[in-house]
């Protein structure tokens, strides 16, 4: 059974331990660059393959208008991040990255669970592009 505990007695046994944090600045999006630029080449792939499949001489202007609008979804947020000022300190770099992981506010993940949630939807949409490819193929 719980019993009420009052605040003050709950600030009397707290004891603050603080964080060692690493001395480093903030991305504008808290993540790697390098995440970003493997989203692109997912979405890109995606497109790529499924272009490649079904591609027409009366779909060129289609596939033109879907590779533009799939660059401006992620060069936007890009220049965007640009706006950001730059605090002067050193960023994590993508070894540290995977050494250290991700902070986020439901607790730490390690750089495989961070790449695991962020890039299962893209490689479910490749494999289903190359599952539309292969069975065009057998067609």
């Amino acid at each position: 059974m719980s019993i009420h505990q009052p605040v003050a007695a709950l600030h009397e046994k707290a004891t603050i331990v603080p964080v060692a944090r690493p001395n480093r600045g903030e991305r504008a999006f808290d993540i790697h660059p390098a995440v970003h630029v493997m989203l692109l080449g997912a979405y890109l792939s995606f497109a790529g393959i499924l272009m490649t499949a079904f591609m027409g001489d009366d779909l060129k202007v289609a596939a033109g208008i879907i590779v533009v609008g799939i660059l401006s979804l992620f060069i936007t947020p890009a220049w965007w991040s640009r706006v950001v000022p730059d605090d002067g300190a050193r960023k994590q770099s993508w070894a540290e990255f995977l050494s250290e992981g991700v902070e986020c506010i439901t607790g730490k993940f390690t750089a495989a669970q961070a790449l695991a949630q962020i890039m299962v939807l893209p490689a479910l949409m490749v494999g289903l592009a190359m599952v539309f490819a292969l069975i065009k193929a057998t067609l």
